[in-house]
C-alpha cells in the first residue's frame, strides 16, 4: 500500500507537469521538470528493492485483510518520508553532530550498565549507530519495516542513492559506515507496546518521539516498564503536550516536566533547552530553508530501589488474553482528541471528479479506507460515557459489520492505547 500510495502521487505530478508542457512554447522549466521526474523514479526504485523481500513473502502468505493493521502503521512515517532524514543522519551536517555529542556526553556522564540500548524512533538509525559501539547490544525501534530495512542494508555495507523532494529533488549520495563490532538489532514495534521483557534495558533513548506520539503518559509508563532499576532515559524532541494539559496553554515548558517525571517514578538528572536545525539541506540547496528549533534534552533515571517489576503489562494484556472485566470498561472520547471524519469531493478538468474519505485528529488529517471509516463511525457513534464495550460490541454487530470480540478488542487497543482516543473506567 505504501509503494502503491507514492507511484500514484508520482504518477499525478507528473501528469501536472506533462500538462503544463503541453501548453507552453517555451518552458523555462524544462530543467526543473527533468530533475523531478529522475528523482521521483530513483526514489521509487528505493522503496521497491527494499521492500521487495517484504513483499515476496507476503505473495507466499494467505492473503488477510486486516483494516486494524493499516490503522496501527499509519500512525508512523513512511520510507519516503523517512529519506530526508538520511540526509540528515549520514551526510555529515553539523546539525547532527550536535546531538552526537550531546548524547555521547550525558552517556558517559551518568551511564551505570552498559549492556543494552533502544533508540525509539530510530528511523535512519543514525543515532542508534553512533552508540552502539558504547553497549553489547543496541535495538532500534520503529514502526516502519521499509525504514529500517533501508537503514539496516545502509549500516551494513550498501550505499544510498536517492533524491531529496525537499531540497528539489538534488541527489544524494551516502557512503556506508564503517562497521560496529557490537550487535544491533532492528525491531518493528509500537513503542506503547514494545517486546522487551520488563526490567531489561539499560538506557532507552526518545528522539522526536515524545512530542509526537499520541499519549505520553503511557510512553512513558512503557518506558519505566522495560528500563532496570537505575536505567537511564535520554529524551531529544520538541516540547510536548499530556492529555490532561488545557489546549489553550500549549505545550509543557521545561519548568513543568520535573514534577510530572517525578511522579511517574523517575529522577531527573538534566534538562536544558537545545536549539536544533531540523533538516537543514544548505549544502546540496541552497535555496533550501533553515527550520531551527526549540528541543527539550532531559535525562532521567528509573528509581534505583524499585524491585517490584511486573512480569508484563496487564493494562495492555487484556485486550488480547480473553478475560470477562474487560467487557464491563466504559469508554470516553479523551477530551481535546475528538476525531473528525469528512467526505471530499475532489473536482478536477472537465468536471471530473473522486471522492476521498478523511480522518483529522489532533491537528493531523490523512485518508482512511472506506471499510475501515464505516467501522470507526459505527464504533463511536455508541461511546457516550455510559454504554460498555459489551453494549458497543453487539450495537456493531447488530449494525451488520462481521467483526469478531477477538477483533474489537484489538479494534479498542488501537482506539485507547496507539491513538489515544478514548479512556476507558470500570
Amino acid at each position: 500500500m505504501e509503494i502503491e500510495e507514492i507511484k500514484t502521487s508520482f504518477a499525478n505530478i507528473s501528469y501536472r507537469l506533462e500538462d503544463y508542457e503541453h501548453h507552453l512554447d517555451d518552458n523555462m522549466f524544462a530543467g526543473r521538470t527533468d530533475m523531478m521526474k529522475q528523482g521521483m523514479a530513483v526514489n521509487i526504485r528505493v522503496l521497491e528493492r527494499t521492500c521487495k523481500a517484504i513483499t515476496d513473502f507476503l505473495a507466499e502468505q494467505p492473503r488477510k485483510d486486516n483494516a486494524l493493521a493499516w490503522s496501527s502503521v499509519k500512525s508512523g512515517f513512511t520510507c519516503h518520508d523517512m529519506l530526508p532524514y538520511f540526509y540528515q543522519d549520514w551526510f555529515g551536517t553539523p546539525e547532527f553532530a550536535k546531538v552526537e555529542n550531546l548524547f555521547s556526553k550525558t552517556i558517559t556522564e551518568h551511564c551505570k550498565d552498559w549492556e543494552s540500548v533502544a533508540v525509539l524512533g530510530s528511523g535512519a538509525c543514525g543515532l542508534l549507530y553512533s552508540v552502539a559501539d558504547d553497549f553489547q547490544v543496541s535495538y532500534g525501534v520503529d514502526l516502519s519495516l521499509s525504514t529500517l530495512l533501508v537503514a539496516k542494508q545502509f549500516i551494513q555495507g550498501e550505499p544510498l542513492v536517492f533524491h531529496l523532494q525537499r531540497a528539489d529533488w538534488h541527489k544524494v549520495e551516502l557512503t556506508p559506515p564503517a562497521s560496529t563490532a557490537n550487535e544491533i538489532h532492528y525491531v518493528v514495534s509500537d513503542v506503547l507496546n514494545m517486546p522487551f521483557v520488563s526490567g531489561s534495558l539499560s538506557v532507552v533513548i526518545t528522539q522526536y518521539m515524545l512530542d509526537f506520539i499520541s499519549n505520553p503518559i503511557r510512553l512513558t509508563e512503557e518506558i519505566y516498564r522495560v528500563l532496570k532499576p537505575g536505567g537511564l532515559w535520554i529524551n531529544f524532541s520538541n516540547p510536548c503536550r499530556l492529555p490532561s494539559d488545557p489546549i489553550e496553554l500549549g505545550r509543557r515548558k521545561l519548568n513543568e516536566l520535573p514534577v510530572f517525571f517525578e511522579k511517574m517514578g523517575f529522577d531527573v538528572l538534566s534538562m536544558e533547552n537545545e536549539r536544533f536545525a531540523l533538516l537543514n539541506l544548505e549544502k546540496i540547496y541552497s535555496e533550501a530553508g533553515n527550520n531551527q528549533q526549540l528541543v527539550h534534552f532531559f535525562t532521567l533515571r528509573k528509581n534505583e530501589n524499585d524491585s517490584n517489576i511486573p512480569a508484563d503489562d496487564r493494562s495492555i494484556q487484556r485486550f488480547f488474553n480473553r478475560n470477562d472485566s474487560v467487557w464491563r470498561e466504559i469508554p470516553r472520547i479523551v477530551k481535546g482528541r475528538e476525531l473528525a471524519l469528512a467526505r471530499k469531493k475532489l473536482f478536477g478538468e472537465q468536471g471530473a471528479r473522486r471522492e476521498v474519505l478523511e480522518i483529522s485528529v489532533g491537528g493531523r488529517s490523512f485518508s482512511i479506507p472506506a471499510d475501515f471509516a464505516l467501522l470507526l463511525e459505527t464504533t463511536l457513534a455508541g461511546v457516550d460515557g455510559k454504554n460498555s464495550l459489551r453494549q458497543i460490541y453487539t450495537g456493531v454487530y447488530e449494525k451488520g459489520i462481521g467483526l469478531t470480540e477477538d477483533v474489537f478488542l484489538q479494534l479498542i487497543y488501537v482506539l485507547h492505547v496507539q491513538h489515544y482516543l478514548i479512556e476507558l473506567e470500570d
